[in-house]
C-alpha cells in the first residue's frame, strides 16, 4: 500500500513538472512571437516615419517620449519683446512634442493676405483625393486670373495652359497671387471657409477684404499638415516639402541656423490707398532636431521693421528651444 502511494505521488509530481513546462514553453513561444510582432511593427513604423519625414512622428509611434520642458522664461522674454512694439504683433510658439504653446496677442486679428494660400492648396489636394480634380489637368489662364501682384506667372499671358499641380507648387512655395486664382476658380465656392471650419478655426475682419486671421488660428492650419488630420500622409508631407522650397526667407528662415528645414508661408498684404496700412506675416513648421515647433508671427508694420522683428522673434525661439535643458 505504501509503495503504491509512493507510485501515485511520484506520477503526481511527474504530471506537475510536465504541466510547468508546457507552460513555461508555451510562455517562451508566445514571448518570442511577441517580440517578433514587436521588431515588425517596429520595422514598419520606422518605414513609414521615413516615407514621410516631415509629418509628425507622433503619428507612426504610439507612445513617444516626449522631451519636457519649462517654456515659462520663453514666454517672459516674448512678453517683453511684445512691449517693446508700438505697432500691431501676434504671436503664436507650439512645442509639437508636448503640445505647450505660448501665446502674445495671438488671438489679435490681422489680414490674412497669401497666408490664405495654403488653405485654397489644402481644399485642392482634398478634391484630388477625392477624385474631382485631375493633378495633370492643364487650365488656362484666363484675364481674370492675372495678377502682377505677387509672382511670375502672369507674364506667360492670357491662354497659356498649367496643370493643377504646377499651379499649387507655384502658389504655396512662391505665393504666387495669378496661380491662386487659377486655384480658387477649381475649388470654389468657400476654400478658405471650408478648411477652416473643418479645422474649427474662427475668422475675423480685418483691414482689407478678406478673411482675418491670427497666430493661434492659423497655426492650427500647420498643425494639421503636421499631424495628417486634413489631408493624406503623402499629401499633407507634399505640401509641407513644397513649404520648405519657398525662396522668401528673410523672416522666420532666417532666425534659425543655416540647413534647419523651416515648412512656411509668408503672408503679405498693404492697403492701395494707404502705404502706412501693412501686415507682414510669416507662419511655419521649424524642424529643429529632435524639438521641432510651430511659429506664426504677424506684424502690422513698414515691411523693414516687421521683417527685423520676425528675424529677432525666430531667433530668441531657436535659440531657446535648442539650448534649454
Amino acid at each position: 500500500m505504501l509503495r503504491w502511494l509512493e507510485f501515485r505521488a511520484l506520477e503526481a509530481k511527474h504530471k506537475a513538472l510536465s504541466i510547468l513546462l508546457a507552460v513555461n514553453v508555451t510562455f517562451f513561444f508566445v514571448s518570442l512571437i511577441m517580440l517578433l510582432v514587436g521588431v515588425n511593427n517596429r520595422g514598419a513604423i520606422n518605414r513609414e516615419a521615413k516615407m514621410y519625414p516631415l509629418l509628425s512622428k507622433r503619428i507612426f509611434v504610439e507612445d513617444p517620449n516626449d522631451l519636457i520642458i519649462n517654456f515659462v522664461p520663453l514666454r517672459a522674454r516674448l512678453e517683453a519683446y511684445r512691449k517693446s512694439v508700438t505697432t500691431p504683433l501676434g504671436i503664436y510658439f507650439e512645442y509639437l512634442p508636448s503640445g505647450t504653446s505660448v501665446g502674445v496677442d495671438s488671438n489679435d486679428v490681422f489680414f490674412g493676405a497669401s497666408l490664405l494660400k495654403l488653405p485654397v492648396a489644402m481644399k485642392a489636394y482634398r478634391l484630388i483625393e477625392e477624385g474631382k480634380l485631375d493633378p495633370n489637368q492643364e487650365v488656362s489662364i484666363e484675364p481674370k486670373h492675372i495678377d502682377k501682384g505677387f509672382g511670375n506667372l502672369w507674364k506667360r499671358g492670357v491662354g497659356a495652359k498649367i496643370t493643377i499641380r504646377e499651379a499649387i507648387r507655384l502658389s504655396v512655395a512662391e505665393s504666387d497671387n495669378t496661380a491662386d486664382h487659377i486655384l480658387r476658380d477649381l475649388v470654389e465656392p468657400r476654400p478658405v471657409s471650408d478648411v477652416f471650419d473643418y479645422l474649427d478655426i474662427d475668422t475675423g475682419l480685418a483691414a482689407g477684404p478678406g478673411a482675418g486671421v491670427t497666430t493661434r488660428g492659423f497655426s492650427s492650419v500647420l498643425r494639421s499638415l503636421y499631424l495628417s488630420s486634413y489631408l493624406a500622409y503623402r499629401d499633407s508631407n507634399e505640401l509641407l516639402n513644397l513649404m520648405t522650397t519657398s525662396p522668401h526667407n528673410t523672416r522666420i528662415v532666417a532666425g534659425v541656423p543655416e540647413g534647419i528645414k523651416v515648412a512656411h508661408k509668408v503672408g503679405i498684404y498693404q492697403q492701395p490707398d494707404n502705404k502706412d496700412v501693412q501686415v507682414h506675416a510669416d507662419c511655419g513648421l521649424v524642424y529643429a532636431p529632435r524639438r521641432p515647433y510651430i511659429l506664426c508671427i504677424m506684424n502690422g508694420d513698414v515691411i523693414d521693421k516687421a521683417t527685423t522683428r520676425m528675424v529677432d522673434i525666430s531667433r530668441m525661439v531657436y535659440d531657446y528651444v535648442s539650448s534649454v535643458n
